[in-house]
Parts: C-alpha cells; structure tokens; sequence
C-alpha cells in the first residue's frame, strides 16, 4: 500500500523548509506560524514570492502571501493554481 501526500501539504513542506533555510524562521515554526509572527515585512515577502515563482514556474506575489498570511494557506493558493510539489 501506498501512502500519499495530498499536494497542500507536500507544497507546504516544500515552502516551511525553505523559510527554515533560507528566510531564518525559527525550527519551531509551523504550517499556521503567521508571517507576522516571523517579522516578515513586504521585503522579505517579495524575495519569497520570487524564489516561490522560480521554484514553480508559476506567478506568486508578495500581496498574495501576505493576504494568505502562513506557510499553509500559501501552499493553497499555489495548490488551487495547480501547482505540485
């Protein structure tokens, strides 16, 4: 039997290790970790939002994360778009 991932939740893996990595969030940080908690102003947004549309090759913005305000409903709107990780 195979278990599978749902695509939400692979990209929002895909997207909490990359805050980890790249964007400092704290090891601690969650799916439902708000950007704001994380001190993540428009700046830093904007260079996820690049980093997401290069990843994916689909347009993301920074207002976008910002409206979605976490890791996991970011990965909805990519996953509403089609996207898969």
């Amino acid at each position: 039997m195979t278990i599978t991932t749902s695509p939400v939740t692979a990209l929002t893996e895909v997207i909490l290790d990359l805050l980890i990595t790249k964007y400092e969030a704290p090891a601690g940080t969650t799916p439902q970790t708000a950007f704001e908690l994380l001190g993540y102003d428009s700046l830093v947004l904007v260079e996820v939002a690049v980093d997401l549309t290069r990843r994916f090759g689909i347009e993301i913005t920074d207002d976008e994360l910002h409206q979605a305000g976490t890791t996991a409903k970011a990965a909805q709107v990519l996953a509403d778009r089609g996207v898969r990780a």
